[in-house]
């Protein structure tokens, strides 16, 4: 009999901190105490794994079913965390009739751990799909968000805000025709009138209203949708820094922008659709009812059966009418944003102008297209026209122009194998001409309780920051940012 038998939504209670709890009399009734090995076959490696918490795949002794179990280790950092593990546990009971949920089977508990039973999704995660084709084609990522968004919904209309939505967390069915949500340990329950502060999430994906500090609300699932969709289509992450305080100053400025090589071909509904949810008021962002009206999402045209890659082709893929992104430092610019001299490519002597990438490889030599100006000097180049300008000092070396362009496989294999770092790699971006130094960003991010008393403002806040009252001290055993 499912452990799910018999429940209704009059079980399911809300703590002040956001955790759902469920009586003890039916907390006795779901877990199980008998060992999970007298039931089931488990395998001795983890298929996914986590500072607290391992994924093995199971099956079942009698019936020969397959799953996976989720081993949570109670204690973590001499802290009991029981409460998070049946708070997940209630999460996905009340997600029980939800189709775009990874269904629960049966929660396992033994005096060190707890193991949750859930049902295998043999396609893998997103994250994996992401790491071998680099992108979605826009028709696939729209299906995806389509599954997340819809399994958003379920969530949102129970207030239950997920707070970790990222590729690691939507699993794919065998045929990876389906999308489904998991983990929810970070979840939270939110209710008008009750206003829970956290510092938790995914650092690339987090909202900027929880960098200040402010209560959760379900805005921050669609700000996470937003980064999502611009990761999927292009296969980079929009507000990632070469640290973690940059890319939470990015964020809460949020700094936006389109290069036109990694968003070549897709639609400008599909770039309205990043704005509309990642809008730093969490107010101004559409509601998860209003992305899937969205015309974007609402678009039939070219949804394929299964969510495949695309590749990373964008140096070859055929301009779209609809390319008139936000790159104002990755173009090369003559006439109307294009370096043109006959049809767009001009042959001097050992050297090309290609007015796709923008690159020039000449030898001493001086090439002019319509209103606008290439000099090729030793291989390098500097671009002056009407509508736009590229000169050395914005186009940097050929070296670090070759290894930008070269395939997103090659960015991702720099990356930390650190299993909580994220793996996407980061828009590349000019730096601010007065960068903040490290110690300032620690000190902009720090809540005012934690700072000396002899600590002067900061002379320049940033106009979405916001102020910390000092009344307010998140309990000690606060989450962070991974």
């Amino acid at each position: 009999m499912s452990v799910l038998s018999g429940l209704s939504k009059a079980d399911f209670k809300t703590a002040s901190d956001g955790l759902l709890e469920l009586p003890e009399e039916r907390l006795r009734s779901i877990m199980r105490s008998e060992p999970i090995t007298d039931v089931y076959h488990v395998e001795q490696t983890p298929f996914a794994r986590g500072k607290f918490a391992s994924v093995r795949k199971i099956r079942h002794l009698v019936s020969g079913e397959e799953y996976a179990a989720k081993f949570i280790r109670k204690r973590r950092r001499a802290a009991d965390t029981t409460r998070e593990i049946l708070h997940e546990v209630a999460v996905l009971a009340l997600c029980a009739d939800c189709t775009r949920v990874v269904r629960l089977h049966e929660v396992y508990e033994t005096r060190s751990e707890v193991a949750i039973v859930l049902e295998l999704c043999a396609g893998g995660e997103l994250q994996r799909l992401l790491d071998e084709e680099e992108r979605l084609t826009e028709g696939g990522a729209r299906r995806a968000l389509r599954h997340a968004l819809e399994g958003l919904a379920h969530l949102h209309a129970r207030r239950v805000a997920h707070l970790d939505l990222k590729p690691q967390n939507l699993l794919l069915s065998a045929a990876r025709d389906e999308l489904l949500i998991c983990d929810f340990g970070i979840s939270r329950a939110i209710h008008s009138g009750a206003h829970v502060r956290e510092i938790l999430g995914t650092r690339d994906y987090v909202a900027p209203e929880i960098l200040s500090y402010e209560p959760l609300s379900l805005a921050a699932d669609i700000w996470s949708v937003g980064v999502l969709a611009y990761v999927l289509l292009s296969g980079y992450s929009p507000f990632a820094g070469d640290t973690k305080q940059e890319t939470y100053l990015n964020i809460a400025q949020c700094q936006l922008s389109f290069p036109r090589d990694l968003f070549r071909g897709v639609s400008q509904r599909a770039i309205h659709f990043i704005r509309e949810t990642l809008v730093v008021d969490p107010k101004g962002r559409l509601t998860v009812e209003e992305c899937l009206e969205h015309p974007w999402l609402k678009d039939e045209a070219d949804i394929p059966r299964a969510i495949l890659g695309a590749g990373y082709h964008a140096a070859s893929a055929p301009a779209s009418d609809d390319d008139e992104h936000d790159d104002h430092h990755e173009h090369v610019n003559g006439v109307n944003g294009t370096v043109n001299g006959v049809n767009g490519t001009v042959n001097g002597i050992n050297g090309t102008i290609n007015g796709v990438n923008g690159t020039v490889n000449g030898v001493n030599g001086t090439v002019n297209g319509v209103n606008g100006t290439v000099n090729g000097v030793n291989g390098h180049n500097g671009c002056t026209s009407t509508n736009g300008t590229h000169d050395d000092k914005e186009a940097g070396s050929r070296d670090e122009c070759e290894e930008r362009d070269k395939p997103l496989k090659h960015a991702r294999d720099l990356s930390p194998p650190c299993p909580g770092a994220p793996s996407t790699p980061k828009v590349s971006r000019k730096s601010h001409p007065h960068p903040p130094s490290v110690l300032a960003l620690c000190k902009k991010f720090q809540p005012d309780y934690e700072k000396p008393a002899t600590l002067p403002p900061h002379p320049h806040p940033h106009p979405h920051a916001h102020a910390h009252s000092p009344h307010m001290r998140p309990p000690a055993d606060r989450a962070v940012l991974c």
